[in-house]
């Protein structure tokens, strides 16, 4: 299995490309492929509740789902996995609109957007602040003592909530699909690098200590004579 390091300097190169192709119009042809596929009349009503789910990826969902890593995260112990949490969500907020204004992508014109957002597109924010959010939450939830499908179902349930909010952006005609793709590789890193910053710390300092410098044993009571 590819190693952390690797999967994040992969995924940030993925970005960067993503960036530059975008920058030099190279991604068009692809985007309206999607776009109009998405937008077509065979699954435009069955997309339609899509309008609701995008709410998700939204600031004030995210918000509540810094709020919710951090009380999970300081449940299942220790604290800091939910503050690290919490504030990795904030500064991946931070860093997109960073992005945002580096690249300073114009908003899709190919289809009449159903809802009216501002601001530049690249990468979506709506997709790489719901990957942290529920990615930083899902991290937390696999390494809980809640039971194993319990994990399992949560997680994938967290997953396709990603996945909906990404295709949401898509549909409602506010993103192209490269800046939902940017947004999920971009916060895919994020979540990576949150995961590995935590696993180096033990939920049991304490135990952890004990185990690697035991005391020392107590001499018996010296020998009559």
């Amino acid at each position: 299995m590819p190693s952390t390091p690797l999967l994040v300097a992969v995924g940030i190169a993925a970005v960067v490309a993503l960036a530059v192709l975008v920058s030099t119009d190279l991604t068009d042809a692809f985007d309206r492929s999607i776009i109009t596929a998405v937008r077509s009349e065979l699954v435009r009503d069955l997309l339609s509740p899509l309008g609701i789910v995008t709410e998700l990826g939204s600031t004030w969902a995210v918000t509540a789902m810094a709020a919710v890593a951090f009380v999970f995260g300081a449940a299942i112990g220790p604290w800091r996995h939910g503050l690290a949490g919490a504030l990795t969500i904030l500064a991946a907020s931070i860093l997109n609109s960073a992005l945002k204004l580096t690249i300073a992508r114009e908003r899709p014109d190919l289809l009449e957007p159903v809802i009216v957002e501002h601001g530049f597109s690249f990468p979506s924010g709506h997709s790489a602040l719901g990957m942290v959010a529920y990615g930083v939450l899902a991290v937390l939830v696999a390494r809980s003592r809640l039971p194993t499908r319990a994990r399992v179902a949560i997680v994938f349930v967290l997953g396709v909530v990603v996945g909906l909010i990404g295709i949401s952006r898509i549909w409602l005609g506010v993103h192209y699909p490269t800046d939902v793709l940017a947004g999920w590789i971009a916060g895919g890193v994020i979540v990576l690098v949150y995961a590995a910053v935590t696993r180096r710390v033990s939920p049991e300092p304490a135990a952890g200590a004990v185990d690697a410098d035991p005391a020392p044993q107590r001499s018996g009571p010296p020998a009559a004579g």
